[in-house]
């Protein structure tokens, strides 16, 4: 199967890295056919159609746990050796599509529990857009000059001038763009495809189809990305309290999360997952208040609090 140099990788470094538990499920209620087991495939196994089984947890819902790193990891769910398994549209929300396959994507930053979808179909939060998201980038250390920076994607067919950025200073740009729920790839550019990022495959937050490599972005819910020129990864906005401050706590928590600021009125809170997938919001329209987390999975999530003075994100831990 594809990219089995990332496994061989995993399994040489297993030892000397801090590995997280992480809690696979499926509903197979709806399935049509007959079959023995569920299997987590992946690259977290080299793709092995056997050595994940999941456990039959009664009412259609199969289960696994898996020891994992962090980091990125492709997979799907299968049954009996490959004899089946799920099969997915390019550009479902759920998914990244990487040199030809289609396939579920998780990103592990901790002890996880996942969402339980459904066989071969992406989650459904019954709104599917369009989404606010919005795309920062560091043009600080970019060596030549240019005159604006542009985003280019799927979502724009590519095109060289339909989505200038802001100069927000500080090397900074950005710009909020209304975007469908659904994977797609995009880069950025400067001055009409002048010039462009460069990646290799394998870099992180990036898939390779056709011979190009290119960022992507699983829009399921209205967030907010960081970048830097031509560096594989991101992480979620973050923006400081000017100057208002805040306590948060417990944390972790496995219920509830308290926020207190120094009297300042706290407008709206957000909270999102890994993933940038917005789970939790309020508007509380007080100094003190509290995020309840009893509904959601075990896991990391990030809270955007904003208030009269500025805004803040902060990480949350759920156990």
């Amino acid at each position: 199967m594809k990219k089995l140099y990332f496994f061989i990788a995993v399994l040489i470094s297993y030892a000397s890295v801090a590995q997280n538990d992480v809690t696979f499920s499926v509903d197979m209620s709806s399935y049509g056919g007959s079959f023995t087991t569920v299997y987590v495939s992946g690259e977290l196994n080299g793709w092995s159609g056997d050595s994940n089984p999941m456990t039959d947890m009664g009412g259609g819902i199969w289960s696994t746990t898996i020891n994992l790193a962090a980091g990125e990891y492709q997979y799907k769910f299968t049954i009996d050796n490959w004899t089946d398994q799920e099969n997915f549209t390019a550009g479902d929300a759920c998914t990244v599509t990487d040199g030809g396959f289609v396939n579920r994507i998780v990103e592990v930053n901790g002890a996880m529990t996942l969402d339980t979808p459904t066989f071969s179909v992406c989650y459904d939060d019954g709104n599917p857009g369009p989404h606010d998201t919005t795309f920062n980038v560091d043009m600080s250390g970019y060596g030549g000059s240019f005159t604006t920076v542009y985003i280019s994607g799927q979502f724009n067919g590519w095109d060289g001038l339909s989505n200038p950025m802001t100069d927000m200073g500080g090397g900074m740009w950005s710009v909020t763009l209304p975007l469908p729920e659904a994977y797609t790839e995009f880069k950025f550019q400067v001055d009409n495809w002048t010039d462009q990022e460069n990646f290799v495959d394998g870099d992180a937050g990036t898939v390779t189809n056709g011979g190009f490599t290119n960022r992507y972005i699983n829009v399921t819910g209205q967030q907010s990305r960081n970048y830097v020129w031509s560096t594989e990864g991101s992480t979620l906005s973050t923006e400081e309290f000017t100057p208002a401050s805040f306590k948060t706590y417990p944390n972790p928590t496995n219920n509830s999360w308290n926020i207190v600021t120094d009297n300042v009125i706290i407008n709206t809170i957000e909270v999102f997952d890994i993933s940038g997938r917005q789970v939790l919001t309020s508007s509380p329209k007080t100094s003190q208040t509290s995020i309840d987390g009893t509904g959601l999975q075990n896991g990391i999530y990030f809270a955007k609090i904003s208030t009269d003075n500025g805004a803040s994100s902060v990480k949350l831990v759920k156990n």
